[in-house]
């Protein structure tokens, strides 16, 4: 058996209180600001398997917490397209107040879970929840979950597969590092680079066209239970 770790880095579009970034309601709101479901379906897979998950208290456009602190996106100025304001003018001090106040403690902190998993049994999974908009790209994102990984990451690979040969048993249509690549700048990508092969990272992605539906996350999160179950 090996460790689990769950997180959710854009679970929110949420900004704290009093702050204004001077971003539309509805962009936030948008793919632009959080992703829709990933909470949804990561919180029904914490109660199946008893553990908490990791979970970004705000939007990406304030700070993202699915990259590095020293990645531009951190703290962007522009978000899927949308630009954000409130971040043009910050201050490298501004930034770097931010980053330690609510970036660094979440990073942190998935990182003493995992390390905690790996001292106790060896080797850990993290999976993380995330979500995207298949109108950003309707000609390639036409299918429901993407599975994120490193193929040249032995212990990952052989995780992803199993999950990706279960979800497709659950009638989902899956793809292997679709709509991202499974290498590209994430809290994964990093912890990966970091801890090597006892570590593995999934990044799960669910579509919006699934998210949306009345029992879209239940389906989702039913279909990776199982295997999350047996690790």
């Amino acid at each position: 058996m090996i460790g689990l770790v769950l997180s959710c880095e854009h679970a929110s579009w949420t900004l704290p209180p009093g702050v204004d970034l001077g971003v539309p309601l509805d962009v936030l709101q948008s793919q632009a600001g959080w992703d829709h479901g990933a909470f949804d379906i990561a919180s029904r897979l914490s109660d199946v398997v008893g553990l908490p998950v990791h979970t970004g208290a705000f939007s990406r456009m304030f700070v993202d917490l699915n990259r590095e602190p020293a990645h531009p996106s951190a703290v962007p100025a522009v978000s899927y397209g949308a630009p954000v304001p409130g971040n043009a003018g910050l201050s490298d001090g501004d930034r770097a107040a931010r980053i330690a106040v609510f970036h660094k403690p979440y990073w942190d902190a998935v990182r003493q879970d995992v390390l905690a998993r790996i001292r106790d049994r060896g080797s850990v999974l993290h999976f993380s929840s995330h979500s995207f908009d298949p109108g950003l790209d309707p000609a390639n994102r036409t299918f429901d979950v993407g599975v994120l990984y490193d193929p040249a990451h032995p212990p990952e690979a052989e995780l992803a597969e199993r999950l990706m040969f279960r979800l497709r048993g659950a009638g989902l249509d899956v793809r292997a590092n679709q709509p991202y690549t499974g290498v590209g700048p994430a809290i994964c990508t990093s912890l990966r680079v970091e801890l090597g092969t006892r570590y593995a990272g999934i990044q799960f992605e669910t579509s919006h066209a699934v998210t949306y539906r009345a029992d879209g996350c239940a389906r989702v999160a039913d279909a990776i239970a199982p295997f999350l179950e047996t690790l």
